[in-house]
């Protein structure tokens, strides 16, 4: 096996700018179900995007040539079955771990997201064997962030981000890094999920059941019930739409339009629409 290099860049995005440009991808397939973000960044690139579809399980319906460059995300941290069967069949697998900070490395390369999942401003870890002898200033962290939990502030803040070219991570969020109990963090959201997952596992559309690499990052609850994310809200609980509206002809269309991703919070364990 090819020996991994560990690169600390600022964001998960920019690890897929720097992958591109350092295997020269002009050519990436990647699922309709995805953050704008990430094709935006494929885009600056000037890479091509070919779109594929993913079924009830996440996993892709269309079946890839061996040489095609693959992006997966693993969705919600929970797909980490899909990503094991795709390794096994596609030597140019890129994983996104943005969901799932402590998934093992798999694939050509993969990386993940400090601030999707601690406190910090900034920072992706990218597991790749081969460098880009391109010299990247430091990242300051110091972005205009209004700290009040809200979707308000999060679109703003990640349209902001999208302006931010490939920089290393800062050294503020790594010192910061140091002294994160990463096992701690880990259980607590496995604790979180399954206790969430205990009251609502018969009512969700969809059938989920961890493996031993899975730590998620939210709980994805698929649910025709209108009313239940306006009583999550009057609970408290910040919930955020996961992506863009897609076409009402897309398979996906259903996650867009039913599916919650309830935060893995103490605030969620005090929620009378669950508990």
């Amino acid at each position: 096996m090819t020996q991994k290099h560990l690169v600390k860049l600022n964001l998960a995005r920019n690890c897929l700018r720097y992958i591109i440009r350092v295997y020269q991808i002009k050519e990436i397939h990647m699922p309709y179900y995805i953050c704008p973000a990430v094709w935006q960044a494929v885009r600056n690139e000037n890479c091509f995007i070919k779109f594929y579809h993913i079924d009830k399980n996440f996993y892709p319906v269309t079946k890839f040539k061996p040489d095609d460059f693959i992006l997966y995300p693993n969705y919600f941290g929970i797909c980490a079955k899909n990503i094991l069967k795709l390794n096994n069949q596609y030597k140019n697998l890129i994983v996104d771990n943005a969901h799932n900070f402590f998934m093992p490395d798999f694939g050509l390369a993969s990386f993940n997201s400090l601030r999707k999942i601690f406190n910090v401003k900034d920072g992706a870890f990218l597991n790749i064997s081969k460098l880009s002898t391109e010299i990247f200033p430091k990242s300051n962290h110091f972005y205009e962030i209004d700290n009040e939990e809200t979707y308000e502030n999060f679109c703003k803040n990640e349209l902001r981000l999208n302006k931010e070219s490939i920089k290393l991570i800062s050294e503020y969020t790594e010192n910061l890094f140091k002294n994160i109990n990463l096992e701690k963090e880990k259980q607590k959201r496995i604790e979180i999920f399954n206790k969430i997952h205990t009251k609502l596992k018969n009512t969700n559309k969809i059938e989920l059941q961890l493996s031993t690499l899975d730590v998620p990052f939210v709980y994805p609850y698929l649910t025709y019930d209108k009313n239940f994310n306006k009583n999550l809200e009057k609970d408290g609980v910040l919930l955020l739409r996961y992506w863009e509206a897609l076409p009402e002809s897309f398979p996906e269309y259903e996650f867009y339009k039913y599916l919650i991703p309830i935060p893995l919070n103490t605030n969620v364990l005090n929620s009378k629409s669950i508990f």
